[in-house]
């Protein structure tokens, strides 16, 4: 409540995660009044989908969440709850929501092919404590974990070697079981002797082995990479100093300080953190990764702690499963969403000390008394956002649907049908900039001008463009020569293949959700994801034909990519098996499903296929570099006594690029506004975090 005893308005720019996160936790405590704007027709930010031709789902990249997602998780949970769906109608609970997987298949490239590098992690159930936010993980789990790995992956090992590396496994439970009263349950203490000396024994009898055979890289490779970063975290004391005191160097760098050996430190083991969260300088993955090592341990670490499966995927599109529900819930609880506003400019008062006004421009105006961003009818009744505008809900919808205009892009030729203001003290008494950092210089260049935090945040934090690719294929992948037994939670998911587009993952259980005809089904559904190579400036806002050149590379990569790198994932797919047209390792596309009236030949049958690139200010990743922690801004350190900001790009503790990072910035944002929730209940913030704003 404002002194007047009136609730007090919250502005939320953006629409993304971070802004969903702030309203759902200020929306739950009492005198607050909360509007949202965001540009466009749609929520969800790189998070965002919709429904295309066959109401297929089409996302911006391959999403879902990590059983390690503490926040992001009971979140949703809870979204859920409140949404209150009746049994039996689609997607109703959050356990309906979520597909556990239980394998990461990456891969290593050993005599100069790609060769599956198998990781089946071992369910779990039981939730670390949430009131030990630095532990994430014990040294007596962590090993215990990584052992499981492999009595699951090589339990038919067809190595030569399978009685003597199921002898040193043997051999590891053993220990395991010796140290149980030696391992403290802490990261601040030391390592076992005993887990010492069978590492040292693993290493003396399994590294020789690693040139020739697999499994043995495979075992030695996970495992030296597992005790060199408990031996870190715990010669560097993480425990008391924290993550964050790691993060001047460079995360190969640390780990070879602390005794990794080289196979380990370009191993898909190590490299599958950077690979996730996109950590090629400039999105070019020909240069060597660069990540602050106190953000690569810690978000190491934390994949390791997860509970029940260590990936979850979405029952429908990200749009369908987390931000529909989002939205509902949201909307009952009084949220409101002002759509079709464009941020332009945050504007200072006299003296420099708060957000005086904030310029908006309006991109469409309504001729209904609220705007229904969401399909009807929905598709199979799965509440979903439309892949465009509901045009008949907007005065300019004809000649937009004409234009065929992108309102997403900053490119779009499409000109604001007016503007709006907002003033502090009247439209809002707190505000929360939740849109991307890659908009901070073009939309808050007083705060970076005036602000030494603000540059140095601005300038410290790089951004990359990605890509991303969904085919859809008339015969299974089974059918099509996936070769690797799937079996539980099994899945054909990995972010550490073929460049440039080496994260796949195949989404078969979506098709259901979908709306093929019965006599054109597509079998499987392949997604692939991968950062950009910015080879160019971006230009001026006003080259309207930007995106197209910029798609049509994603589309131009794509076709390389399925020429030269379908066979080793689907070797049945190639026109050398089903003796199709074209290239003998190319992709038979004719295999992809198409029911235009005028279906294409050859190449041509791609233009039916989903490609985006994410180029927009808002929709580049945000990267964690060495030396960027210190400069990330807490959401309340913005200098402004009226501005908060919430995103991925603050400083949460966790910093990387993640829906877990972007939820647990909404409720940090929401605790410097209204002191809820607790610190100690957002998990994962450090306890030797950031000071805390004035009052809290």
């Amino acid at each position: 409540m404002t002194t007047t005893g009136q609730p007090m308005k919250i502005a939320i720019l953006g629409g993304g995660m971070g802004a969903l996160a702030t309203a759902f936790e200020i929306s739950a405590q009492p005198g607050y009044e909360v509007t949202i704007y965001t540009l466009g027709w749609r929520l969800g930010g790189k998070c965002a989908s919709s429904r295309g031709p066959n109401d297929r789902i089409e996302e911006h990249g391959i999403h879902g969440f990590l059983g390690s997602y503490y926040n992001a998780c009971p979140m949703l949970a809870e979204v859920y709850t409140e949404l209150g769906r009746p049994s039996g109608s689609p997607i109703a609970t959050f356990d309906e929501a979520m597909v556990g997987m239980d394998a990461l298949q990456m891969y290593s490239y050993l005599d100069g092919a790609p060769k599956r590098f198998a990781t089946r992690f071992p369910p779990d159930t039981e939730f670390p404590d949430p009131s030990k936010p630095i532990g994430v993980i014990t040294v007596d789990v962590l090993i215990g974990r990584v052992i499981a790995f492999f009595e699951r992956a090589h339990a038919a090992s067809p190595s030569p070697h399978t009685g003597f590396l199921r002898s040193i496994l043997d051999r590891a439970v053993d220990v395991m079981a010796e140290s149980a009263g030696a391992v403290e349950a802490s990261l601040g203490h030391a390592l076992s002797p005993l887990v010492e000396e069978a590492y040292a024994e693993l290493r003396r009898l399994v590294l020789p082995l690693t040139a020739s055979d697999s499994d043995a890289y495979e075992i030695f490779t996970i495992i030296d990479w597992a005790v060199t970063i408990v031996r870190g975290v715990i010669a560097d004391d993480v425990a008391t100093k924290g993550f964050d005191y790691l993060d001047n160097e460079n995360w190969s760098d640390w780990l070879t300080r602390h005794g990794a050996e080289a196979i380990t430190v370009t191993s898909p083991m190590a490299l599958n953190t950077l690979n996730l969260a996109y950590q090629y300088p400039n999105g070019d993955t020909s240069l060597p990764a660069k990540m602050a090592a106190g953000a690569y341990t810690h978000w190491s670490l934390r994949g390791l702690a997860f509970c029940g499966h260590a990936i979850y995927a979405f029952a429908a599109g990200t749009g369908e499963t987390v931000i529909a529900p989002f939205y509902e819930v949201l909307l009952k609880r009084g949220v409101k969403f002002q759509f079709f506003s464009k941020v332009t400019s945050l504007n200072l008062s006299g003296d420099m000390t708060q957000i005086a006004s904030v310029d908006i421009d309006l991109q469409a105006t309504l001729n209904v008394a609220h705007y229904a961003p969401l399909m009807d009818p929905a598709p199979k009744g799965l509440p979903s956002w439309p892949p465009e505008p509901n045009y008949d809900q907007l005065v300019q919808g004809a000649a937009m649907k004409a234009a065929r205009v992108d309102l997403e892009s900053w490119w779009t030729p499409w000109q604001p049908v007016g503007t709006q203001t907002l003033v502090a003290g009247q439209d809002y008494d707190r505000l929360v900039f939740a849109l991307s950092i890659g908009a901070v210089p073009l939309v808050c260049p007083q705060l970076v001008t005036c602000s030494n935090a603000w540059s140095s945040m601005v300038g410290a934090l790089p951004t990359v463009q990605t890509q991303a690719v969904q085919i859809w294929l008339s015969k299974s992948m089974t059918d099509l020569g996936w070769s690797v037994p799937m079996t539980g939670h099994d899945t054909a998911l990995s972010d550490t293949y073929m460049r440039p587009l080496d994260g796949h993952c195949e989404m078969h259980h979506l098709l259901p959700r979908e709306g093929w005809p019965t006599d054109n089904m597509p079998k499987s559904l392949w997604y692939f994801c991968d950062e950009m190579p910015q080879l160019e400036t971006p230009p001026p806002f006003s080259d309207f034909g930007y995106p197209a050149r910029m798609k049509a590379s994603v589309a131009a990569t794509a076709i390389k990519f399925l020429n030269v790198a379908i066979g080793p994932l689907m070797p049945l797919a190639i026109n050398g098996a089903t003796h199709g047209a074209g290239a003998p390792m190319a992709l038979d596309y004719s295999l992809l499903v198409d029911t235009s009236s005028s279906p294409g030949s050859g190449e041509e049958r791609f233009a039916s296929q989903f490609w985006r690139a994410n180029i927009d200010p808002t929709e580049r990743y945000v990267t964690s570099p060495p030396t960027s922690t210190q400069f990330r801004l807490a959401p309340w350190q913005t200098g402004f006594n009226n501005l908060t900001i919430a995103g991925d790009w603050t400083y949460t503790g966790l910093n990387v690029g993640s829906v877990e990072c972007a939820v647990m910035s909404g409720r940090l944002a929401s605790f410097a506004i209204t002191g809820a929730p607790a610190l100690d209940q957002i998990w994962g913030y450090p306890v030797n975090g950031r000071p805390l704003p004035p009052g809290r």
